[in-house]
C-alpha cells in the first residue's frame, strides 16, 4: 500500500514541505514518484518517518538523525551526544 505525500503529511501531523525537504536532504525518499510528479510513500517509508519525527521530537538534529538512520551512529550514543 502507498500514501500521497499529502496523506502522509496529514497523518504525521507535518507538511508535505517538510517531507520534500526530506528527501531533498536524503532524509525520506519517496518510494516512487509518479508520471505527474507526485511523491508516494509505502509503509517502510512510513516507518522511517516515524523515526525521523521521534528522533526530531528528542531534539537531535536533522544531520545527526541521518547519521542515526544510516547506521553511521548508534540511537542511544545520539542520544547520550545530544543530552550530554
Amino acid at each position: 500500500m502507498e500514501w500521497s505525500i499529502q496523506e502522509i503529511a496529514r497523518r504525521a501531523g507535518t507538511t508535505s514541505r517538510t517531507l520534500r525537504y526530506y528527501g531533498d536532504i536524503g532524509l525520506l525518499a519517496p518510494s516512487r514518484t509518479g508520471a505527474n510528479g507526485y511523491r508516494y510513500y509505502d509503509q517502510a517509508a512510513l516507518v522511517r518517518l516515524q523515526r525521523i519525527l521521534l528522533l526530531r521530537e528528542l531534539g537531535l538534529s536533522l544531520s545527526a538523525v541521518k547519521d542515526v538512520l544510516e547506521g553511521q551512529r548508534d540511537t542511544s550514543a545520539a542520544l547520550r551526544a545530544h543530552l550530554g
